[in-house]
Order: structure tokens, then C-alpha cells, then sequence
């Protein structure tokens, strides 16, 4: 009779725990678009509607459907420099073709942020992994598996050191992907940020990934953003337990 009390009220307090905490999900995945001043009206869209595909794609609900849960938590967030980051749409949980769909939509009807008309955003990668980590800490559910998926068509040219920030997200636990979108008609050809000498996958690989079997993709150019998201995509569902 004891050992039948101590269960039910150990039943009890994780009960009590997992509604203070939020239902479970197998993953919280912070996308995080670029859309510094390297990024074009045009290419802002494609982005925007690149995710929006790739979350409601059926292969893509397939695998997020036979994780342990059946569910991810997704937020969308647009970036530029320290100051410049956007939820443009808030934490999301998607398990079936329907909340798939729902989310897609919100993605692509999101409002812009209000300083997308400036001439000058810098690109601060650094300070939106400050800002995912800190939206992980207060998400309204809960994972072992926290991801941040980053597309960028330029290097880290202001605020922190990326290599840093990205070790300190790592000790947290979380991994970072990330897309690199080599854009030939990228306005700055001076080699210092939208083509870095090496490249953009290798800067990626070297300054901005990490965690367990963390990766980089190359998109050429923004035209076949959204196949490479949706193959990304694949790729860190295929990861969840």
C-alpha cells in the first residue's frame, strides 16, 4: 500500500511538473532568417515562402510525426544587426498536416519587422543565437532537443564574436545548422561578407555550426532557397528520437 502511495504521488508531482512546464514536443527549432541589407525585397519573399513550404512539406510532416511525441515547437525569426530581431511568428507546435499548414501560413502572412525599410542592418548571427537561447528558456513547452536554424547569405560583421556565442549555445546544449545562400549578385564583392575568402560553407563550418551532428547546406542563390530549406529540414527531423 506504501509502495502504491509513493507512485501516485510521485504520478502526482510529475503531472504537477509537466503543466508548469508545457506538454512535451521532440524539438524547439528556432528559424532564423537573415534579412540583413545584403537581402533583397525579392529575396526576403523567397525566403519567407522557402519556410513556409518546407514546414507544411508531407515528407517533412511524415518524419516529425514518427518522433517519440509526434510534435516540434517551430518559431520564425527574422534578423539583421543587435538590434534587429523579429518573431514574426511565435512558437508554433506542428504534428500533423493541419497544424503543418496553419504554421506555414502565419510564416507567410507574418508582419515585416518594423525596420526592415532602414538603409543600414547590419548582420548580427552572433546576437540571434543570444536571442534563441533566451526564447528556448521561455518557450510554453519543453524538449530535450533545442535547434537553431540559421540561413544567411553573409558573415557575422557586427556585435559579438560568433565562434563564442556558438560554444556558449552549445554548453546549453543546443545545435545550430545553418543554410548559406551563395548569391553571385550579392551587392558587396569586396570579399568580406557575402563572399568571404574560402567561402560562405566554410565560414559556417568554422565560426557558426556546432553541436551533435550539426551541418551546413549551400543554396546557390536564393532561387533554390526553398528546396535546400526543405532538405534541411529533412535532415534535423531525421534526427529527433
Amino acid at each position: 500500500m506504501l509502495r502504491n502511495g509513493l507512485i501516485g504521488g510521485f504520478a502526482l508531482l510529475l503531472q504537477a511538473a509537466t503543466a508548469a512546464h508545457g506538454q512535451p514536443v521532440d524539438m524547439l527549432l528556432c528559424l532564423a532568417a537573415d534579412v540583413s541589407e545584403s537581402v533583397t525585397a525579392g529575396e526576403y519573399e523567397l525566403q519567407r515562402r522557402g519556410h513556409a513550404a518546407a514546414i507544411e512539406d508531407p515528407e517533412v510532416v511524415s518524419i516529425i510525426g514518427a518522433g517519440l511525441h509526434g510534435r516540434i515547437a517551430v518559431l520564425y525569426v527574422e534578423w539583421a544587426d543587435q538590434l534587429q530581431q523579429h518573431a514574426g511568428v511565435d512558437w508554433q507546435v506542428v504534428g500533423d498536416l493541419a497544424s503543418a499548414r496553419a504554421a506555414a501560413d502565419r510564416i507567410r502572412n507574418a508582419a515585416s519587422p518594423p525596420w526592415i525599410d532602414m538603409t543600414v542592418r547590419n548582420t548580427s548571427t552572433s546576437q540571434v543565437v543570444e536571442y534563441c537561447l533566451r526564447r528556448f528558456r521561455s518557450a510554453p513547452v519543453t524538449a530535450r532537443r533545442m535547434v537553431i536554424d540559421i540561413s544567411s547569405d553573409g558573415t557575422s560583421n557586427v556585435g559579438a564574436r560568433i565562434d563564442i556565442i556558438r560554444d556558449l549555445a552549445v554548453s546549453q546544449g543546443v545545435v545550430i545548422n545553418a543554410l548559406a545562400i551563395e548569391d553571385s549578385l550579392a551587392p558587396f564583392p569586396d570579399g568580406t561578407h557575402t563572399r568571404p575568402i574560402g567561402g560562405l560553407v566554410s565560414y559556417f563550418r568554422a565560426n557558426v555550426v556546432g553541436g551533435p551532428g550539426s551541418f551546413v547546406q549551400a543554396a546557390k542563390g536564393y532561387d533554390s532557397f526553398g528546396e535546400m530549406i526543405r532538405r534541411k529540414f529533412i535532415l534535423e527531423m531525421a534526427s529527433l528520437p
